[in-house]
């Protein structure tokens, strides 16, 4: 696959799946998503990325520091972010979900740390952990993901504060990842114009960062469940 192909390919991927298009995004956004409703972010977003945010930015750091050091740095800086939330100066961003949890719905942390969340929200878990356990050089489908969300956190902070009340200090994991999942996004970018454009594993990494994307969408499919 030539390289203009390819990154039409992932153009549309990412357009394909944006989040900010999603309709429970819409439904938060336009102030009418229930109660029940609201707690599906952080239930199945604890799922999907939080929980094992930290250690799989470290597993990640050390899968690309084995095959190019300079380039691990980037996965460094990550595990940074993710765990201490040193480069936003605000916390680790397990903490701000829980910020969002306790102080914006005023719901106990346990129940949230209990909480089971759906098939697909797991399956997008385990996708990543796949991607970097076993693909490492296709790290990169997960930086498209975040820039697939990107605009979505500032539309469920909007929205949450405009019509539920909620305080910046409450969204601030919406607000501090708005900022960060951008240059996460271009980072994904170089990541796979380094690693897989030009490889001859371009379908082979679509199809996995089609799989990611397809599941990271039906996990906010849950989130409408009540």
């Amino acid at each position: 696959m030539d390289k203009a192909t390819f990154h039409a390919a992932i153009d549309n991927l990412v357009a394909e799946y944006r989040l900010d298009r999603h309709p429970y995004v819409k439904l938060v956004n336009e102030g009418r998503a229930s109660r029940e409703q609201l707690k599906g972010y952080p239930i199945q977003h604890y799922e999907m990325t939080v929980r094992d945010s930290a250690p799989l930015s470290a597993m990640a750091y050390l899968k690309m520091y084995e095959i190019d050091p300079k380039v691990a740095h980037g996965s460094a800086k990550g595990f940074a972010e993710e765990a201490l939330g040193l480069y936003s100066n605000s916390a680790g961003h397990t903490e701000l979900l829980f910020e969002l949890w306790e102080g914006g719905l005023g719901l106990p942390r346990e129940q949230l740390v209990n909480s089971i969340a759906s098939d697909d929200a797991r399956a997008f878990n385990a996708c990543l952990y796949r991607i970097i356990q076993l693909k490492p050089r296709f790290v990169g489908a997960i930086g498209l993901c975040e820039e697939i969300e990107v605009e979505a956190y500032k539309m469920l902070q909007e929205g949450l504060e405009r019509h539920y009340g909620l305080k910046p200090e409450h969204t601030r994991f919406l607000s501090v990842h708005y900022e960060a999942d951008k240059e996460h996004g271009e980072g994904g970018h170089r990541m796979i114009d380094r690693f897989v454009t030009g490889s001859g594993r371009e379908e082979e990494f679509l199809a996995e960062a089609r799989t990611l994307a397809r599941f990271f969408w039906k996990g906010f499919d849950s989130m409408m469940s009540v």
